[in-house]
């Protein structure tokens, strides 16, 4: 069995993980949404669209650690392209759901492993820790792909790092 210790920083590192993924999201939207103007609509499509798959993405999973059927998706991004400010909204709504869940798990429950199908009937299983990783890891490649984006229409990048977050949320890891 694991010590409580261990349980609380494992839990504590995935809410940290859930906490920097929700303020990078909502920098991203929130730049893409600013920026429209300066995108060709088709950019901006796919901006919203890469976006939206990750959110696709995060509500299957997070059916798959409830047990839960996969909430309507049969695929791995939606017909319908959403519009932004609903996008945004969905998106930190499902974060706030994550960093909740993330945080309230012990290690056990982390090292348990959940059995699921995937959109394309495949199966599969992950511990609920490797469901949570995927999740952080699969939203930063692309928030890195849609950013690309902007750039490439000469819109300036959010500093959305990790290392930049940590230092916001604790300003006094600054040293001099």
């Amino acid at each position: 069995m694991t010590a409580p210790a261990d349980a609380a920083a494992a839990s504590g590192s995935f809410a940290q993980l859930f906490q920097y993924k929700r303020w990078a999201n909502q920098e991203l939207l929130a730049l893409g949404e600013a920026s429209q103007a300066a995108l060709p609509e088709d950019d901006h499509r796919l901006f919203v669209r890469i976006l939206n798959h990750t959110y696709v993405v995060d509500r299957i999973f997070a059916s798959h650690l409830q047990g839960l059927p996969q909430t309507g998706y049969a695929a791995t991004n939606t017909d319908e392209t959403p519009a932004l400010p609903a996008l945004r909204d969905a998106v930190r709504a499902s974060d706030d759901w994550y960093l909740q869940y993330a945080g309230g798990l012990g290690a056990d429950q982390l090292a348990e492993p959940v059995q699921f199908r995937f959109t394309d009937g495949d199966t599969g299983a992950m511990t609920r820790a490797e469901i949570l990783n995927h999740v952080v890891v699969h939203g930063t490649y692309h928030r890195g792909a849609a950013g690309r984006i902007l750039a490439g229409h000469a819109v300036p990048l959010p500093r959305d790092s990790l290392t930049t977050f940590l230092h916001r949320l604790q300003p006094e890891r600054r040293w001099s």
